[in-house]
């Protein structure tokens, strides 16, 4: 389960491949558990006024922190689905880009190879690990 925080933040830099949704899903579940952990975390100390400050200053340390992790694993996504990168622009788009986008994301992948690799859904099994 933690690799599912670890794998991407490993593949920061990484654009090529394919990515599945279960990783897309699972990596932005990691970043909303750590949000509500932080936003907990502060909700526990007593400050005067400046409580959304503060809150304001975690989500945005962790969208520094996560940004290009996160842009990294969605242009992946899309190359699952046989797309080019350059789809994640569509998020810019007034009133329909945020959901054009998560439904880019949500979409199921290509069957089978395509031009940027291999099915991260097929496994190769290794008749050695059962002998």
């Amino acid at each position: 389960m933690l690799d599912y925080l670890i794998q991407p933040l490993r593949q920061t830099l990484d654009f090529r491949g394919r990515a599945r949704r279960r990783e897309y899903l699972g990596f932005v579940l990691w970043q909303l558990a750590i949000l509500a952990g932080v936003l907990n975390i502060l909700s526990l100390f007593p400050h005067d006024g400046d409580g959304l400050e503060l809150a304001m200053s975690a989500m945005f340390g962790q969208a520094l922190i996560f940004a290009l992790p996160m842009l990294a694993l969605q242009v992946r996504r899309l190359h699952d689905q046989g797309s080019t990168g350059w789809w994640i622009l569509v998020g810019f788009l007034p009133y329909v880009g945020a959901g054009w986008l998560v439904w880019l994301m949500l979409a199921r992948g290509t069957p089978g190879d395509n031009r940027y690799g291999a099915d991260p859904r097929s496994v190769e099994w290794d008749a050695a690990l059962f002998e």
